[in-house]
């Protein structure tokens, strides 16, 4: 079985002791419910207490790109691509932060890599279609909007997709009659 994971699922918290892992799923939380600055506070705590974490950096990133902060949640991306290339959420982010400075050679360079990570096929069509519109060139501010809020809306989507699908494994795991069937110990006569 092959696991496909969306990008909005880097805030996938690690499960840890310590309080940078309590910082890190209040900022994660904050973040979901529509407060990045208050996100931004919690993920700067957890950083501060565990400057390797590399799931508060991207937290943090996203959090500045939510409140318009772009460079800052260039530098932080930045930083988080450098350590996991293969992180799709800091990879879309980095673009979305890139698009909305009008540096579109950079943004394309980073969804052309997000592409080639394994992605949710619906998501994937959303980055050709961004990628299409960035190569074309003359994007205007409404085309901009749109462009990152498809991929924002697109990011999300298929994060609650893959929550959703894991929900559903983790329940039918409960109620599956084989898994709910007591084992029985067999003995051999001859054993």
């Amino acid at each position: 079985m092959e696991w496909r994971l969306g990008p909005g699922l880097a805030l996938v918290i690690l499960l840890g002791a310590g309080c940078a892992t309590t910082s890190t799923a209040v900022g994660s939380a904050a973040l979901r419910q529509g407060r990045p600055a208050e996100a931004v506070a919690q993920f700067e705590k957890a950083l501060a207490e565990d400057p390797g974490r590399l799931d508060a950096l991207i937290g943090l990133g996203i959090s500045r790109y939510r409140l318009g902060a772009y460079d800052e949640a260039i530098a932080a991306l930045a930083d988080a691509v450098t350590r996991a290339p293969e992180h799709p959420a800091a990879r879309l982010y980095l673009a979305l932060s890139h698009v909305r400075k009008r540096e579109d050679a950079k943004a394309e360079e980073q969804l052309t890599a997000l592409r080639a990570l394994p992605l949710e096929q619906r998501f994937v069509a959303l980055v050709d279609q961004a990628l299409e519109l960035l190569r074309a060139g003359g994007l205007t501010d409404p085309v901009r909007t749109y462009l990152v809020a498809s991929l924002d809306y697109g990011a999300d989507w298929s994060r609650e997709l893959a929550e959703t699908r894991m929900a559903l494994r983790t329940a039918q795991l409960h109620w599956d009659p084989f898994w709910a069937r007591p084992t029985y110990i067999i003995r051999c006569r001859n054993c």
